[in-house]
């Protein structure tokens, strides 16, 4: 006849092999899970590092900057797709050197709060390469998060931007 602390003993052995199996489960859910994309800045020359933020969900940042030109706000769009780098939209106040002066077919404009929208590009870049300025300063977005380049990274410096994919964390502490 089975005693109380038979009884007592068997369920605490079968809650730690429920709890292991559980566990195990979670673990190898999280080796498959899809891997974190982070966004790289790094001189364009010597590849030394500058900056690295997880992008969000959507893969999309973007850089804005004061065009040489015509001395008003761009902003350039960027989302990352089956591993590759994509222009899809550009923002801007003014026609001039340097940016679009036709649409292309399948690309709209729009017309927002006095910029001028031209969204689905969706044009690979084998490469992404800015200048950091003395005067101009370029600002990187993520979600509602904005970095000055200059900040960042030195004056006069071409930066790449590239993408890394990292395992996602187990347990994170951050948003």
């Amino acid at each position: 006849m089975k005693t109380k602390v038979d009884k007592l003993s068997a369920a605490t052995t079968v809650f730690v092999v429920a709890v292991i199996l559980a566990m195990t489960i979670l673990s190898c859910k999280q080796l498959f899970a899809d891997p974190v994309q982070y966004l790289i800045m790094a001189n364009a020359d010597t590849q030394e590092l500058y900056f690295s933020h997880q992008l969000e969900d959507d893969g999309v940042f973007s850089v804005s900057y004061i065009h040489s030109v015509n001395k008003t706000n761009v902003e350039e769009y960027y989302r990352l797709e089956n591993g590759d780098l994509y222009l899809f939209k550009a923002r801007y106040r003014s026609f001039g050197a340097g940016v679009a002066t036709e649409v292309a077919p399948g690309q709209t404009l729009r017309y927002e709060d006095g910029y001028m929208i031209i969204e689905n590009i969706h044009y690979q870049l084998p490469k992404l390469v800015y200048k950091v300025g003395t005067i101009s300063d370029p600002l990187i977005h993520i979600g509602s998060q904005s970095w000055h380049m200059k900040e960042l990274a030195p004056s006069l410096t071409s930066v790449q931007f590239t993408i890394q994919s990292k395992p996602k964390p187990i347990i994170s502490f951050s948003n």
